[in-house]
């Protein structure tokens, strides 16, 4: 006897996307119960992110700082008010909200899309009663904030820190390996004979970021065990709120010594 309360599924929402190609390997058609031939597309858009077929974000950051810009005019053009506690609520709370989000699997590493995403925050921090003269370095340590480069890495340790303490699913299988006092992250080394693409992508993929930023930490972070997330992010703030924070956006290079503003690359140098 047939289930009425089977769930059918929305035909006109599937849609179909892969990656690669395999020599000799031809693709195959994918049709609907219907008969709707599946057509493939380059980008889908899941949960609210853009991917595409070539495993980027790209598209994502296009649309994420297009419509970044486009909020930012509206409140600047229907509110007055340039003090700095409401501008930053009208920031955090319509812009950041969404720059933040889903940032653990969009998170760039081209340079190009790091200060696309960087100058929302800059221009609008410049448009504050009294902070107009300022660069932008001085006006995060003035209104006390992260660049958003140190906001999404900060998210990637706290969230690598969460699957090592079994505080959420160890979805990314996190291992890790003893080296000295340290507790580090290991991994399976990239193998050579991968095409160079393929190895940046690895390089670049969530849980490569993950080790990097983790085996950057010091030895008392890394060591932190059986604590609230709340204890650890107190902890980690600490020490972040003593490795400069000074994006390289824009002209602002010249006067920055580290190779890049991350966490790895800063955390040798003292404000």
């Amino acid at each position: 006897m047939a289930d009425d309360n089977l769930m059918e599924f929305n035909e006109k929402k599937f849609e179909r996307m892969s990656h690669g190609h395999t020599e000799g390997v031809l693709d195959g058609s994918y049709n609907t119960k219907s008969g709707e031939e599946i057509h493939e597309k380059r980008t889908v858009k899941d949960l609210g992110v853009l991917t595409s077929k070539d495993v980027s974000f790209a598209e994502h950051i296009d649309d994420l700082v297009l419509t970044s810009k486009i909020k930012a005019g509206i409140l600047l053009r229907n509110f007055e008010t340039r003090e700095a506690g409401p501008m930053m609520e009208m920031f955090n709370s319509y812009i950041r909200s969404r720059l933040d989000y889903c940032s653990l699997v969009w998170n760039p590493h081209r340079r190009e899309e790091i200060d696309k995403i960087e100058g929302i925050q800059r221009n609008f921090t410049s448009k504050i009663k009294g902070l107009e003269q300022m660069d932008y370095h001085e006006r995060l340590k003035k209104l006390g904030l992260y660049s958003l480069k140190r906001r999404r890495e900060r998210f990637l340790i706290i969230n690598t820190w969460q699957q090592l303490e079994e505080e959420k699913e160890n979805v990314l299988k996190l291992q890790t390996g003893r080296e000295g006092r340290r507790r580090c992250l290991r991994s399976a080394t990239i193998p050579t004979t991968l095409d160079s693409r393929f190895r940046t992508i690895i390089q670049h993929s969530t849980a490569r970021t993950m080790e990097r930023l983790y085996n950057s930490l010091p030895h008392r972070l890394q060591n932190i065990r059986n604590v609230r997330t709340v204890t650890f992010k107190i902890h980690l703030d600490r020490w972040l709120r003593g490795v400069p924070d000074t994006p390289k956006i824009g002209n602002y290079g010249a006067s920055v010594n580290a190779e890049t503003n991350s966490v790895k690359d800063q955390k040798n140098r003292r404000w």
